[in-house]
C-alpha cells in the first residue's frame, strides 16, 4: 500500500470515519393532517354544503346603548348618595360593572351557519337570528368623522359641563359635585383601558348593517338589528345572509 494510501486512511479515521457504520439515508418528511381547524377571523369556509362565515372585527351600538345607559344612571344616582361608605361601595361596584360591560363588549363576534346567524356578547349575551325570521338587510357606509366636527363636540362638551357644574355651586351642592369629579377621575383608567384595545382589535369600522327581522318582539325599539364591521366583512354577511332569504 502506497504512502498516499495509507496518509488518506489515516485522515478518515482522524475524522470519525469507521468502515463498519453503514450508510444512513435521509427519512422523508411526514405530513400531518389537522382536522377541526377553527376558522379564521373575517374569512369564509366551506363546511359540507353550507359556507360558515366568522369575523370578529365587529361592534354592535346596541350594546354602545345600553352602556350609555347603565353610565348615565350611575352618574346621576351615585354622587347623591348622602352615606360616605354607600358611596363608596356604590364606587367600587359601579366600576366593576363598567369593566364587565367593556370586556364583553370587546368580545363581540358574529358568525354564519347553516341555521343562522349567531352574534357573541350582542346585548351581554349570546343571541341567535334565524334565517327564516329575517325578512332583508341592508348596507350603509359610514362617513368618517373629520378632526374639526370631533374637536367641536369636544368644546361644545366641556362647556355643558361647566355650566351644570356653575349651576350646582350655586344652588349649593357642593358634595354632589365633588363626588362627581371622584366618580369622573375613577373611570379615567377604564376609558384608557377603552381606547387602547379599541385601536388594536378594531380596524375599519366604516359600514353598518341593518338587518330587519319579520316580527318584533314585545321588549324591542324596532324590527331592526345593527351590525358595524368593515366593508369586506359586510359585503360578506349581506350576501352570504341573503342566499338563505
Amino acid at each position: 500500500m502506497s504512502a498516499k494510501v495509507l496518509a488518506f486512511e489515516q485522515i478518515k479515521r482522524l475524522m470519525g470515519w469507521c468502515p463498519a457504520c453503514r450508510k444512513i439515508d435521509a427519512k422523508n418528511e411526514q405530513t400531518f393532517c389537522f382536522a377541526n381547524q377553527p376558522a379564521v377571523s373575517g374569512k369564509k369556509r366551506e363546511s359540507g354544503a353550507w359556507p360558515d362565515f366568522r369575523t370578529s372585527n365587529v361592534t354592535y351600538p346596541a350594546n354602545s346603548a345600553l352602556f350609555c345607559l347603565f353610565f348615565a344612571a350611575g352618574f346621576n344616582l351615585l354622587p347623591r348618595t348622602e352615606d360616605l361608605p354607600r358611596f363608596l361601595a356604590g364606587l367600587i361596584l359601579l366600576n366593576a360593572i363598567y369593566y364587565w360591560f367593556s370586556i364583553k363588549s370587546l368580545s363581540a363576534e358574529i358568525q354564519l351557519d347553516s341555521r343562522g346567524v349567531n352574534m357573541q356578547s350582542f346585548r351581554m349575551r349570546e343571541f341567535k337570528l334565524p334565517y327564516r325570521e329575517i325578512e332583508s338587510i341592508v348596507e350603509h357606509k359610514l362617513e368618517k368623522r373629520s378632526k374639526k366636527s370631533s374637536l367641536l363636540l369636544f368644546i361644545l362638551g366641556g362647556i355643558a359641563v361647566l355650566c351644570i357644574a356653575a349651576c350646582m355651586v350655586l344652588e349649593g351642592e357642593d358634595r354632589f359635585l365633588v363626588r362627581l369629579f371622584v366618580l369622573t377621575i375613577s373611570i379615567l383608567p377604564l376609558t384608557l383601558f377603552w381606547e387602547r384595545n379599541q385601536k388594536t382589535r378594531y380596524h375599519d369600522l366604516n359600514t353598518q348593517l341593518y338587518i330587519k327581522t319579520r316580527r318584533k318582539k314585545w321588549y324591542e325599539w324596532s324590527s331592526y338589528y345593527s351590525i358595524i364591521t368593515d366593508e369586506a366583512s359586510a359585503a360578506e354577511l349581506k350576501s352570504s345572509i341573503e342566499k338563505h332569504l
